[in-house]
């Protein structure tokens, strides 16, 4: 086997034929594919997916390369590999030989399925009647009722089967293939329905509306590049297709129908987003150890050796480097070691064990990711024509059973991501666990007049039910089909489709999350303003009232200063800044309490009108009534121009790539109950960036010296 085989084998799961001496059962180069971090396995997939052409030769596609095909990422064209056309041409010839020997073959001179024991020797008219009876599909009307396969979905599908075919174990010329390709070139996509197969023998239905457009069928249409409907003849005409409709030879319809590719392709999609999605999860529950001062002991490399499993390490690892020198967890370290009781001595467990939440749920992904693409390098159509051994084989590749399953289990572990997600920002938005931070994070002035994210985490709870529900498996509700003769199926397109909800789902929950951690950044920003202002305040009016005696001499209560600090410094700022002398509210109870318990410490000082410590209270909380509200309300405006003379933490964070994508690439800001504009409103500018792969890039950048390893256990 030589070098570029070897390499192919590891990557895809072996080589022409799948099997090498040194690996017979291809475990090993199953293995060999899972080397190295995931997050580098995601970075590559991202730059592959930008590539601007995608080379096809049967053994090397990627889930990248099927997404950046369906998606049309910087115009990716597609290329037929030349050293391919002999062998798909020798499996074609093979069976215009066989047909002319009088071979008998399944699909070539025989029915199909249960009908298999009938006989005609009417080859092409028989892959004709193949098509007309799979076209059952239902579209709807395309308004209210849409039964149409997104056509990304279908442009995936296209390259997949293009792939398999290129393998020359189908019997289809090579000319057919090079007219799939110049759709995908030319932007023209088949219409296929959404329903209407169980992925074993392969998808029939929905992969015989792709054959109707190449024949020419009346009731074929396509979309093309500017979403316009157009027929076949229009379909070629743009295309450039100047040898008109293909005419089936025996084989052919069967070679393009017969396989899992509509499933597998719609699967190479939701891995790529889910990958992509995992990472951000892994970030994101970093910055939420931010904002909650959370305590980084749970991401010691240590804890996670000890637990062995890699898909954890690396979470661990990567959520480590977030917030190894983070300016909040500095902040955090301090607060932890004036009031150790301030909050429990371990963070919950939505914080302290998303490591070990979020590993297991990527290593699925990447097993999944590594069975999908094997799967879309696969042979599996029914016959395969082997022309070395000069014989049709006859079984069952085109169960799509790695569809299935893998999409079953990425399902799950989507909707185990957005439990944490959810478990995460519903701590985040609740003053009871949030260390301070407002209730529903709100911003503004009044909250009685300000609700926050309130309706945020009510529509969260939303998508991680459905997300709870979506992750039920599809493929224990198996039915028998065609008369007993696919009595098992994997409903591999089915589930390929449950996850792509999922997926969207998931983007939901991901970009709300995202917005609520940014306005807890500038919160926890507004919040070190306005503690400042407060401190500065109480030590200025502590100064002015309480250091001296009327006579000029000094005063005893000038000794609390300190203490009443240290109430400013351990008090939650937004339990009392929308009104920050009221009485009811615990800033001025305690204040007052510092002077009550330092002027009950010395009684007979009490009697002296002119020590008393009590004689002064009053001075001083009408002196801090008559200054801080105008401070307050002084420094609340400078921060909202951007002027405030403390800067954001946020700038010194490893993190800050997002923060700002969200806030200045997209233009957003601290969301309050004074302005207009509407949570959903943000919401919906960061989804549709992160449908567009816009987030990507900032995502990168936060773990871009990420060395792809645990800091040293010291």
């Amino acid at each position: 086997m030589d070098m570029e085989i070897s390499r192919d084998a590891a990557r895809n799961g072996g080589g022409k034929l799948g099997l090498c001496a040194a690996d017979p059962l291809n475990w090993g180069a199953a293995a060999e594919s899972l080397k190295g971090s995931h997050l580098d396995e995601v970075k590559r997939m991202v730059e592959e997916s930008r590539r601007p052409v995608v080379s096809l030769g049967g053994r090397t596609l990627t889930i990248a390369q099927v997404a950046a095909i369906a998606g049309r990422h910087a115009g990716a064209a597609v290329e037929l590999s030349e050293a391919a056309r002999p062998g798909v041409k020798a499996s074609s010839d093979w069976v215009v030989e066989s047909v002319r020997n009088g071979t008998d073959s399944y699909g070539i001179t025989t029915g199909f399925g249960d009908t298999s024991h009938r006989r005609t020797k009417q080859g092409g008219a028989l892959q004709t009647e193949l098509i007309r009876f799979l076209n059952a599909g239902v579209f709807g009307n395309g308004t209210e009722s849409c039964h149409t396969l997104p056509h990304s979905a279908t442009r995936a599908a296209m390259l997949v089967r293009i792939n398999t075919l290129l393998q020359g174990y189908s019997g289809i010329r090579f000319e057919i293939l090079e007219t799939m390709a110049k759709f995908l070139n030319h932007n023209i996509t088949p219409c296929l329905p959404l329903r209407g197969t169980v992925t074993a023998s392969g998808d029939l239905v929905p992969l015989s509306y792709i054959v109707g457009l190449l024949t020419g069928r009346p009731n074929s249409k396509a979309v093309g590049p500017n979403g316009e409907s157009m027929n076949a003849i229009e379909a070629f005409r743009l295309a450039g297709i100047e040898h008109g409709f293909i005419e089936l030879q025996p084989k052919e319809g069967l070679a393009i129908v017969n396989g899992t590719a509509v499933g597998s392709g719609l699967a190479s999609i939701v891995l790529f987003e889910v990958n992509i999605l995992s990472v951000l999860s892994e970030v994101l529950s970093a910055i939420f150890a931010e904002v909650m001062q959370g305590k980084p002991e749970f991401t010691d490399h240590l804890t996670h050796k000890l637990k062995h499993h890699p898909g954890q390490i690396e979470a661990a690892a990567i959520m480590e480097h977030i917030l190894d020198g983070s300016s909040y967890v500095r902040e955090a370290q301090k607060l932890h070691e004036i009031d150790p009781l301030q909050k429990p001595k371990k963070d919950r467990y939505a914080l302290r064990t998303s490591p070990q939440w979020l590993g297991p749920q990527i290593e699925v992904i990447r097993a999944a990711t590594k069975m999908i693409e094997r799967e879309i390098n696969s042979v599996n159509d029914n016959p395969l024509i082997d022309v070395s051994r000069n014989k049709a084989l006859h079984g069952g590749n085109f169960q799509g059973t790695p569809i299935g399953v893998s999409m079953d289990n990425t399902r799950l572990a989507i909707a185990s991501i957005g439990k944490l997600m959810f478990a995460q920002f519903s701590e985040l938005v609740n003053d009871f666990y949030n260390n301070g931070l407002p209730s529903n994070l709100s911003g503004g002035r009044n909250p009685s007049l300000d609700y926050g994210f309130k309706g945020a985490e009510i529509a969260m709870a939303s998508y991680c039910s459905e997300l709870q529900f979506l992750a039920n498996p599809v493929t224990n509700h198996v039915q028998s089909a065609e008369q007993h003769n696919q009595d098992v199926n994997s409903l591999g397109l089915i589930s390929s489709r449950k996850t792509a909800e999922a997926v969207d789902v998931l983007k939901l929950m991901s970009s709300t999350f995202l917005v609520a951690l940014c306005q807890a950044i500038d919160l926890r920003h507004l919040e070190e303003i306005l503690k400042s202002v407060v401190k500065n305040t109480v030590n200025q009016v502590a100064k002015k009232v309480l250091y001296v005696r009327s006579n000029g001499e000094l005063h005893p209560s000038r000794f609390s200063e300190k203490d009443l600090l240290k109430v400013v410094d351990r008090e939650y700022v937004f339990a009392y800044i929308d009104d920050p002398c009221s009485a009811t509210y615990p800033l001025m109870q305690k204040l007052r309490q510092v002077l009550v318990d330092q002027a009950l410490d010395d009684v007979d000082r009490e009697k002296n009108p002119s020590t008393s410590i009590f004689q002064k209270i009053g001075a001083f909380e009408e002196e801090l009534k008559t200054l801080l509200p105008k401070e307050v309300e002084n420094a609340r405006a400078q921060f909202e121009s951007g002027n405030s003379a403390i800067a954001n933490k946020i700038r010194g964070c490893r993190s800050y790539p997002l923060y700002k994508f969200v806030r200045e690439e997209l233009g957003t800001g601290l969301l309050t109950g004074e302005k207009v504009a509407s949570p959903g409103e943000d919401f919906d500018l960061v989804f549709s960036a992160m449908c567009e792969g816009k987030l990507i890039d900032p995502l990168f950048e936060c773990l871009k010296d990420w060395d792809g390893a645990p800091l040293p256990i010291c």
